[in-house]
């Protein structure tokens, strides 16, 4: 039988909770100012399309229905109901734009509140299971990792999604170490959030598991908080997902949880192929020494910039040693699942390898434990002395990371900004009655139910891409729906190729468009069909 120790030096410890850590308000701060960069740009920055999904689907909370439960797009015509996570970002950025007005600014500081609260609870966690200096220096990487900086302040579910993951394995040890009904019941409440908000987040139950075993040994498979709390959390995910499915089944709209998004049922789009998106692994991705090296190189260039991963990886060696560490091993173990069964969407997000980020923070707190550690750094100078010279040279460090991570060409791409999107949206609303149903081609492949021009133009329709927009589907779109109007960002090039394209579009008057937009936006007033 294996044995795990009840109480530790580690646990003591974390019963003497001091009052105030000036080394965590530094590191908060320090998060901060890191996600204050580019906080004023709109949703037209990497990941712009899932950016812009959750704030159109917040919008159409802020000034319709406050009904979680019937989230819409605008891309899914008259109803839009889409199936999806449980939209918990997005209702309460919605609050927040109900009281405030509708801006991106706002809907970031939302995303932002929750990234700020997962530097605070991985320093909690940290500290419990590693001791302080530990929980010190998971918060650091949490407060500096380019990829959590970048996505901490994305209107994007995968943001509270960590937040909640902490939190549930917080609660889940704070029951272990003194059991009570009501503490099971807040750690099961914030598992069900944590994969409710993302379903990716499932993979918390592994560290679960883990601090069972490590609190009570074997007896973890008798313990019936343990069971019981789990099942419920489960119940709660499934149901949800279940009722998320459904919608897609009476809607034919979904936001690729278990259905490939990219798509529209047949009497929307009759005899039409979509390139959907696809997000589990295939034989050829998972033998491809090219997704396993991508993955290295995004782990030690974007998630944890050479250091971190340094750190990560002493801190692998020497948790045994410094606490309990198996429950951020099972974690470790269950993210790399996750990317295993996942591999295509890993492959196309980078998002989507941040449930392992919190596990990897709590190995490199453990491996540079001693660089938080006012009592190894007294050893070498006045304590007063040293802390400021270790925040000077952190802060470099972090600072040269950031930038030598391509974060900034790759995700914030200041130089490739898609503003065009923006420029086209206000044209559309100074043209277009706002109870008209619109038609818009975006991108020549995979662009189908892309959310860019639709909510920009602030109307209602549907959204398709050079390879599956058609004549028949216009036409149909048109007679069936009610369809009063078509646009392509794409300009002049929506055409190239596409002779039934545009002999089609020839038959109906183009709407005039200023000197500027000449040739990149295509404008066609489906309502006013050309004298043969």
């Amino acid at each position: 039988m294996i044995k795990y120790p009840a109480v530790t030096t580690t646990n003591r410890e974390a019963g003497r909770r001091p009052s105030f850590d000036l080394a965590v308000l530094l590191i908060v701060l320090l998060a901060i100012a890191f996600r204050l960069y580019r906080l004023d740009v709109p949703f037209v920055e990497g990941h712009s399309w899932r950016q812009v999904t959750n704030a159109d689907i917040t919008r159409h909370f802020a000034e319709g229905v406050m009904n979680p439960f019937l989230p819409r797009v605008s891309w899914g015509g008259l109803n839009g109901v889409v199936g999806m996570e449980f939209p918990l970002l997005h209702y309460l950025t919605a609050i927040v734009w109900r009281v405030f007005g509708e801006s991106h600014i706002s809907g970031r500081l939302v995303s932002m509140a929750f990234s700020i609260a997962s530097v605070i609870l991985i320093f909690i966690l940290g500290r419990r299971l590693f001791g302080t200096a530990a929980g010190r220096g998971a918060a650091f990487l949490f407060a500096v990792s380019p990829s959590l900086v970048f996505f901490g302040r994305a209107l994007m579910s995968d943001t509270p999604m960590v937040t909640f993951m902490i939190a549930a394995v917080i609660a889940w040890d704070w029951h272990f170490e003194q059991p009570h009904p009501s503490r099971a019941v807040i750690a099961s409440t914030l598992t069900a959030l944590a994969a409710l908000v993302k379903l990716p987040a499932i993979v918390v139950l592994a560290p679960i598991g883990g601090l069972a075993l490590s609190w009570l040994g074997w007896g973890a498979f008798r313990n019936r908080a343990l069971w019981a709390g789990g099942a419920v959390a489960v119940a709660l995910i499934a149901a949800w997902y279940w009722y998320a499915d459904r919608i897609f089944l009476e809607t034919g709209l979904t936001q690729a949880v278990f259905r490939p998004s990219g798509t529209y049922p047949a009497d929307i789009a009759p005899n039409t192929f979509f390139y959907t998106t696809f997000h589990f692994a295939t034989a050829k991705r998972l033998v491809s020494s090219e997704f396993w090296l991508g993955m290295m190189d995004r782990f030690w260039g974007l998630h944890l910039t050479g250091p971190g991963a340094v750190g990560a990886l002493a801190g692998l060696f020497l948790s045994w040693r410094a606490g309990r560490a198996l429950p951020v091993l099972l974690w470790v173990l269950g993210a790399f699942a996750l990317i295993v069964v996942s591999a295509e969407g890993q492959w196309n997000h980078e998002f989507h390898q941040l449930p392992m980020m919190p596990a990897l923070a709590l190995l490199f707190g453990v491996g540079a434990a001693p660089l938080f550690d006012g009592a190894y750094l007294k050893r070498f100078l006045p304590i007063g002395l040293a802390v400021a010279a270790m925040s000077v040279v952190l802060t470099a460090a972090a600072v040269q990371g950031f930038r030598g991570s391509n974060v900034i060409a790759g995700l914030y791409r200041p130089d490739y900004l898609t503003t065009y999107f923006i420029a086209h949206g206000n044209f559309i609303q100074s043209v277009v009655p706002p109870d008209a149903l619109i038609i818009t081609v975006d991108y020549d492949r995979f662009g189908v139910n892309s959310p860019m021009l639709v909510y920009f133009a602030r109307r209602q329709g549907w959204t398709f891409d050079q390879a599956s927009i058609s004549p028949d589907v216009i036409e149909n779109l048109r007679k069936r729906y009610g369809a009063q109007f078509f646009f392509s960002s794409m300009g002049d090039g929506l055409l190239q190729g596409r002779d039934d394209l545009r002999f089609y579009l020839e038959g109906f008057e183009r709407v005039p468009l200023p000197a500027g937009l000449q040739g990149r936006l295509v404008a066609v007033d489906l309502r006013k069909p050309r004298a043969k």
